[in-house]
């Protein structure tokens, strides 16, 4: 595999500092397995007690439905591949929908969508990560985001909160995608820094049973 740079498209999380729980304690190594450590070693492992939608995080369908795909379910191939950046900066507004137009325009723009892509829409609202601003994120309609589902992704990603529905519930405007068991990432960071419309994405969480979601490291390579 061929690449010039690497890109962290995830946010870095601060325990004790984030707007959701992530506590840490420090304990010594010896505390958890049979190995000895001197006094003053620094030999150490951490307890961590969090509330898994936490940064950069990839919801599951078994986050809306009972019998959903969890973390462990979720096939490997969906996660890793080629991706597809559409830009709607220009578009987004606080609380207003993404149209189905705007949506069509900016993957024209990109230069279409494949079935199979992995599809990250950017509104540029990871600047405002971890403050009250962040709340305001652009809405998606549910004919935007249902032409996306047609168009054969198996992946979508956002650099906001989440992919709110004005005329649908929360949880039915998750399951627009669940329903077809597309995975969704919230909370992407730095897409701005990609220069490439299609990059190659590795999107990976830990492999957990009877889990929805969980924090994970979105790496693209240009």
């Amino acid at each position: 595999m061929k690449y010039n740079k690497i890109i962290d498209l995830s946010h870095t999380l601060r325990p004790f500092e984030e707007k959701r729980k992530l506590e840490v304690e420090m304990i010594g190594s010896e505390e958890v397995a049979d190995v000895s450590r001197l006094p003053g070693q620094w030999y150490i492992m951490h307890n961590v007690e969090m509330v898994s939608h936490i940064g950069t995080h990839i919801e599951a369908p078994y986050h809306c439905a009972e019998d959903g795909a969890d973390l462990a379910d979720i096939p490997l191939d969906s996660l890793v591949g080629e991706a597809v950046i559409l830009d709607l900066t220009k578009e987004a507004k606080a609380k207003e929908a993404i149209t189905l137009e705007q949506m069509q325009k900016a993957a024209e723009k990109a230069g279409g969508i494949k079935r199979g892509d992995i599809v990250f829409v950017r509104v540029g609202w990871d600047q405002y990560y971890g403050t009250d601003d962040y709340d305001t994120a652009p809405l998606f309609s549910h004919d935007s985001l249902q032409w996306l589902v047609e168009q054969g992704m198996k992946l979508m990603g956002v650099d906001c909160s989440g992919v709110v529905v004005p005329t649908m519930n929360h949880r039915d405007g998750h399951m627009v995608l669940f329903d077809h068991n597309i995975c969704l990432i919230e909370n992407l960071t730095n897409l701005d820094k990609l220069t490439k419309s299609r990059v190659d994405v590795f999107a990976l969480p830990i492999g957990v049973k009877k889990l929805e979601s969980f924090p994970l490291r979105v790496v693209a390579l240009e």
